[in-house]
């Protein structure tokens, strides 16, 4: 399991910081933008107390412990009562406003129930200052009213009906008549203290501006922005699949590094020249010279003679590398063959001016012997010796076979292969991609031991797995992996700031001393 460490998030943080940077700017500069477009809109609150006594029902006796049990209950009752069109209608007749229909007032009206107190409050929103004050308090004082035509409806009714009873008596005096009046008094003195348990508490005075609000919004938009911001840069970096470190490719590959190698000079590739040819003791060298010691160090034990160098795509670099490799271990004293079994994309006939001569197929066939088909390679003379100490033989491709995957796993190029064992001290084999063709597996039986080439800015993760899982199953030794496009080391070689440069002769560095 995959386990990330703080310092790994904070690795992608920095690594994206310009996703998350330009996420935070698009972000703010949206709220901002959004908020100076807002057309300007205020809002305004009126309260309307809700009495828990029931004087009415005190004065005839019938007490108010409902009221008191299930207030909450009643008051949320309340609240829906004061949404009806009704009510909204009597808003708009209160306030004079022509200008919208009920529906449209309701929708920017909220009316809740205040926690904790017996309030009903009613917050209305609008473009135009006056009306939102206006509209408000009407509101108030319109559920008022409403309540108050509610309540005394049935007492009117009541009340009516006494009076009509009266007026049929045939005697206008007697007990029935006394009580009747008696009646029509008590509900006329409920009817008149029965608006009591509704009152307005607060009318609007003024209204407070909600939009735009760019200050508050402008906090919001960067918070909003951050959070995207760093969504989008782990997303990003969940669906990158590139290798970026030295360090990861050695946890998948499973393969130590052998050496970090910078691209070459522009020059060179344009005419398809070697560093180790052009300016072998120069400092863009020294990555090389430190590649020849790290193999000669990590063969010691195995012992190796043959070593095959491949990769997973083309375009890795690692003709370059075997190339230079063996001109670099040729000037160190050995005997090397360097031969090119990349019969499908042949390179290193460019890099030693032996287009045209026969390769390994014209061997194979018997066209030509191995004498007349390898190409001595010219090393000159090493710093601080009077000759060649080593040599170096080029042996090129050839012709493409018919069946190139039959023909690298045949007995004569096995027979070729033992044969240059016998000759040198080290053979190496230029093979194809793994991941492209099945030579380099078929070659790697040849091998004594493996070397991968990788690219930084060209492999990817899935593409490295697949990598480790055929040179897993490869017969042959791994040394480990070369990685090549990596800056870090370009110029003096290591960074410190003065480079290693052409050797001085001795004699030269005397006759200076003298003059």
């Amino acid at each position: 399991m995959d386990h990330k460490s703080l310092r790994d998030y904070l690795h992608v943080v920095v690594r994206r910081k310009w996703v998350i940077v330009a996420t935070v700017v698009l972000v703010t500069a949206a709220a901002l933008g959004y908020s100076l477009l807002q057309e300007k809109t205020y809002q305004a609150a009126s309260q309307v107390l809700l009495g828990r006594q029931n004087l009415a029902n005190l004065l005839s006796g019938l007490g108010d412990q409902q009221i008191g049990n299930d207030f909450q209950r009643i008051a949320q009752t309340q609240a829906e009562l004061a949404r009806s069109p009704e009510v909204a209608a009597l808003v708009l007749q209160r306030s004079r406003e022509t200008g919208m229909t009920p529906r449209e007032l309701l929708d920017r009206t909220q009316i809740t129930v205040l926690p904790n107190a017996d309030l009903l409050e009613f917050r209305v929103t609008d473009v135009d200052e006056p009306a939102t004050v206006a509209l408000a308090t009407a509101w108030a004082e319109s559920f008022v009213a409403y309540r108050r035509t509610l309540d005394n409806g049935a007492l009117e009714i009541a009340r009516r009906g006494i009076r009509g009873r009266v007026e049929q008596l045939d005697e206008p005096r007697g007990e029935l008549y006394d009580e009747l009046v008696a009646k029509d008094e008590q509900l006329s003195t409920i009817q008149a203290l029965q608006g009591s348990n509704v009152s307005v508490a607060r009318r609007a005075d003024e209204a407070a501006l909600v939009a735009p609000r760019p200050l508050r919004n402008l906090p919001l938009g960067i918070a909003l922005g951050l959070a995207l911001g760093l969504a989008f840069a782990f997303l990003r970096e969940a669906l990158d699949t590139r290798v970026r470190s030295a360090e990861e490719l050695t946890e998948v590959l499973g393969l130590p590094l052998v050496a970090r190698l910078p691209e070459p000079p522009r020059r060179l590739r344009e005419s398809h020249k070697l560093v180790m040819m052009e300016y072998p003791n120069g400092a863009a060298a020294e990555p090389l010279r430190l590649l020849r010691s790290n193999v000669e160090f990590l063969n010691l034990d195995r012992g190796a003679r043959t070593i095959m160098v491949t990769s997973a795509v083309q375009g890795e670099g690692k003709s370059t590398i075997i190339a230079n490799l063996a001109v670099a271990l040729a000037r160190s004293g050995k005997r090397v063959v360097l031969v090119d079994l990349d019969f499908r994309r042949s390179t290193l006939a460019r890099f030693f001016d032996a287009a045209g001569r026969p390769g390994v197929t014209e061997v194979a066939l018997g066209e030509h012997g191995l004498d007349d088909a390898i190409v001595p390679v010219p090393l000159g003379v090493e710093y601080g010796a009077d000759e060649p100490v080593g040599s170096l033989g080029v042996l090129t491709a050839g012709a493409l076979p018919p069946d190139v995957g039959e023909f690298v796993g045949g007995r004569r190029l096995a027979s070729i292969l033992r044969e240059l064992r016998e000759r040198a001290d080290l053979v190496l084999l230029d093979t194809p991609p793994v991941l492209k063709v099945s030579d380099g597996m078929t070659l790697s039986t040849q091998a004594d031991a493996v070397l991968v080439a990788a690219r930084m800015n060209l492999i990817r993760r899935p593409m490295m797995q697949e990598l480790a899982r055929l040179t897993d199953a490869m017969p042959a030794d791994k040394l480990g992996f070369v990685l090549t496009g990596d800056e870090s080391v370009a110029g003096d070689g290591y960074g410190y700031g003065y480079g290693y440069g052409e050797p001085v002769r001795p004699e030269r560095r005397l006759a200076g001393l003298r003059g």
